[in-house]
């Protein structure tokens, strides 16, 4: 695999395009935080239905554009990152209703979304639809979780966080193999992510431990965060 290939164009830091992302996050904290339904709310059903198919119509709506602008590479563009992935979990909680879909997707979503705001970068230069989309999808995963939590009645499983961290580290491994299958770098864990990131140090193999070590950190430190959101009660 040539880690050349896989070439971001990163969001400048202080730009128009980074301001105009951050103003789309804290959109969507208004929208979420003042203006959704909260649990107990008759439209709060119909509210997670939409939010779950506006989702994956935002993930879709990437597929569509990456077609049609001829960017679109089984290499770089599956929905097989970590966000791409908590997408489609939130999709499937708010849709089908499937605990085990939240509980992985509120350590997944938020902890990883995040360093997509820390250090945005696209796999085109920055056009309207493309920024929105990428900000969009960024977005909802870190914040729909916490909503859901804090308004939405969902709670993190009592002691789930080493499950979720075991699991997480399987399919790390188990995208390695589909990453060489592929010629693709998906999670990036086959090699280093093309962007400067603090927790990225070294080479391969050497970077992913310092992965590793943020990964339990992070999630030990959100698991404990809102302990107050914690729940005995069986998944389904």
């Amino acid at each position: 695999m040539n880690p050349d290939h896989y070439e971001m164009v990163p969001i400048e830091v202080g730009s128009f395009v980074w301001y105009a992302g951050y103003g789309i996050l804290l959109a969507l904290v208004a929208a979420l935080f003042f203006f959704a339904p909260r649990v107990g709310d008759p439209k709060m059903e119909k509210w997670e239905k939409f939010l779950g198919w506006f989702t994956l119509a935002n993930l879709v709506w990437y597929t569509v554009m990456a077609l049609f602008d001829g960017i679109y590479m089984v290499e770089e563009s599956l929905p097989l990152h970590m966000c791409s992935f908590s997408q489609v979990l939130l999709f499937i909680h708010l849709v089908y209703k499937k605990d085990w879909a939240f509980q992985l997707l509120a350590f997944w979503g938020p902890l990883g979304g995040i360093q997509a705001f820390l250090t945005p970068a696209l796999e085109t230069e920055p056009t309207f639809g493309y920024v929105l989309q990428f900000y969009l999808a960024h977005g909802l995963v870190v914040l729909a979780p916490v909503y859901l939590m804090v308004h939405g009645g969902r709670r993190l499983a009592k002691d789930g966080v080493w499950k979720v961290i075991i699991l997480t580290f399987l399919v790390g491994y188990a995208m390695m193999g589909i990453n060489a299958w592929l010629g693709s770098n998906y999670m990036y864990v086959n090699n280093p992510p093309p962007v400067d990131h603090p927790l990225v140090q070294g080479e391969w193999p050497g970077y992913l431990v310092w992965i590793k070590m943020a990964v339990i950190g992070l999630f030990l430190a959100f698991y404990y965060g809102f302990r107050r959101y914690w729940s005995d009660r069986p998944l389904n």
